[in-house]
């Protein structure tokens, strides 16, 4: 008898043990860290006529060391990228399904008649030329379209 006491005590303290390590499902809020572009680079962001009159640009580090300004303009979602010593590298902005451009819903439609645009992105950058990523539903398929400023698609 006293061999079954003891262990079903044993039984009960090794479970009372590995219930308590379990996690906690209460979950801390993590506050990000308010981070400042250096000089240099809010600078050259602020001397760059497109982004002129931001005030609401909000600046993250890239883990390449990149720095990155989340803003809205005109109501769209835009983030532009520079390195370190102030260079603009990159300027994406997001665009709605609607709120694409003219040229670029026309080509669409004449190309897909059936597809369904999804989002979209304009994408500039220093090295090519300035371009739209479209992602669309064509009777099923996801499909990433790729078009110029013209609405031109190009591979």
């Amino acid at each position: 008898m006293k061999k079954v006491t003891l262990f079903i005590c044993a039984a009960v303290f090794t479970s009372g043990i590995a219930f308590s390590q379990q996690k906690s499902s209460k979950k801390s809020k993590t506050v990000a860290k308010k981070v400042e572009a250096p000089a240099a680079v809010k600078e050259a962001f602020g001397q760059k006529a497109e982004f002129s009159g931001t005030t609401d640009a909000v600046w993250t580090k890239t883990a390449g060391g990149n720095w990155v300004a989340a803003f809205n303009k005109e109501n769209v979602k835009t983030s532009a990228e520079y390195n370190a010593e102030g260079a603009w590298i990159a300027t994406r902005s997001e665009y709605q399904a609607g709120a694409l451009p003219e040229t670029v819903l026309g080509t669409l439609k004449n190309k897909y008649p059936s597809a369904v645009v999804k989002e979209g992105w304009k994408i500039e950058r220093a090295d090519v030329a300035a371009y739209y990523k479209v992602n669309i539903d064509d009777n099923g398929t996801a499909k990433t379209v790729l078009l110029n400023d013209a609405g031109t698609i190009v591979d």
